[in-house]
């Protein structure tokens, strides 16, 4: 039986520089096959630590509810009183989403005392840190899975579609840049990133603006980092201690 230990602290560590993906590298998300086959192996929650923290989990572009009832299903199951966003699929309209999300948080943290830990899949980190900004008294902590911190679309898979419907993709790159550099975090972040991800460049999920950043790698692809067992127990710890 694995025994859950707090993995090494990555709060210091060579920055990756992010670069714009290739079609080809797409064909790294074969290892979802993998990270299926261990959350098929290692189902078991009886060495994790349990919790009662209140949890909201935001899917990526293009994904709803359903891409995250694994995670959700899982954390629920160790203690966690723990939401789907409730706003369909997520389509990229950052600002729309953000405002939308603001009453259902208001409504958890009445209900339960306490402000939120915001749990990002990809661009839902980028949302994620969007809300703990406009509304920092919800937003305990948020915790990334492969989110593109730095450059907007430009180092994600997505990045031809916007080319392709107008956007100056290194334009837009530096407006983040900007932003960031200019706009504090009011909490936390663990930004969970993996070597092998296809869809948002690994560099990208280093965020060279905020002191409270720390990182954990993993061996997961892009698609199964809501489902890995690794993911999952990093995740189970840093909620232990919210």
């Amino acid at each position: 039986m694995r025994t859950a230990q707090e993995p090494p602290l990555m709060s210091e560590i060579p920055m990756m520089t992010p670069e714009a993906l290739k079609p080809s590298d797409l064909l790294r998300e074969w290892r979802l096959l993998k990270d299926l086959a261990a959350y098929a192996a290692d189902r078991s929650l009886s060495d994790l630590p349990r919790g009662q923290a209140s949890v909201m989990v935001i899917p990526g572009f293009g994904a709803g509810d359903w891409a995250t009832g694994i995670l959700r299903g899982r954390l629920s199951r160790l203690g966690h009183h723990v939401y789907g966003w409730g706003l369909g699929i997520n389509r990229g309209q950052l600002g729309r989403d953000a405002e939308r999300l603001m009453p259902k948080l208001q409504a958890i943290v009445a209900r339960r005392d306490r402000p939120v830990t915001l749990i990002g899949w990809s661009l839902g980190g980028v949302i994620a840190r969007q809300v703990a900004r406009q509304q920092p008294g919800l937003v305990n902590d948020i915790i990334a899975l492969g989110t593109p911190l730095v450059g907007g679309p430009k180092f994600t898979f997505t990045a031809p579609w916007y080319a392709r419907k107008g956007m100056d993709l290194d334009a837009m790159a530096r407006k983040v840049d900007d932003f960031e550099s200019s706009h504090a975090l009011p909490c936390p972040l663990l930004s969970v990133f993996t070597p092998h991800d296809g869809m948002v460049h690994p560099g990208a999920s280093h965020d060279p603006h905020h002191p409270e950043v720390t990182y954990r790698e993993v061996n997961a692809s892009h698609l199964g980092l809501c489902l890995a067992p690794e993911v999952i127990e990093i995740i189970a710890l840093r909620l232990a201690r919210a």
